[in-house]
């Protein structure tokens, strides 16, 4: 899992290099009177897949927000099982989303067309919605088999309510 978790990150630190790379020789191509014919597309479809990749990464590491009102009033047993349920429910949600990114690239490569402005074919470009689905079924899967072993109790979730109370006690938040 070190290998997925390694990859994960060097994906994301790529593309934000180079979507910043691509911003920035645009910015500075523009101050010449000129601009890069590619640097739209090319930001946006970086942009969607660091959006991809980061919603798989925001898993891994519990930073999306969940509402657990209702969980936190259970005992950790019950806390496992809901999580191993919402967890599967995700992966199910994810495969789902993978199919319908696969079915799409095989229509474009069967179509064969290629973006507006970069010399690549669109299944290559959109390739990310598969491969990051994917991957972040490959998360839940993780946090699924942590709770049925023990290792976790309930989802990795992001408690804005008690981050808020932390920084107002370090004097952060006024």
């Amino acid at each position: 899992m070190k290998f997925i978790e390694k990859l994960e990150e060097n994906i994301l630190s790529l593309l934000l290099v180079a979507m910043t790379l691509v911003v920035f020789i645009e910015v500075l191509a523009r101050f010449m009177n000129t601009g890069v014919l590619w640097a739209q597309e090319l930001t946006l479809l970086l942009s969607a897949w660091m959006v991809m990749f980061g919603a798989s990464y925001c898993v891994k590491v519990g930073a999306h927000i969940g509402v657990d009102l209702v969980t936190n009033m259970l005992n950790d047993n019950a806390k496992r099982i809901v999580a191993v349920i919402a967890a599967l429910l995700c992966i199910i949600y994810c495969w789902l989303i993978a199919w319908g990114g696969w079915v799409y690239m095989v229509k474009f490569r069967t179509i064969g067309l290629e973006l507006q402005d970069i010399p690549l074919e669109k299944w290559q470009a959109y390739s990310f919605i598969t491969i990051a689905t994917l991957l972040m079924s490959v998360r839940f899967a993780i946090i699924a088999k942590d709770n049925i072993t023990g290792a976790m109790i309930g989802m990795k979730l992001t408690d804005e309510a008690e981050e808020a109370l932390e920084l107002q006690e370090q004097g952060d938040v006024k």
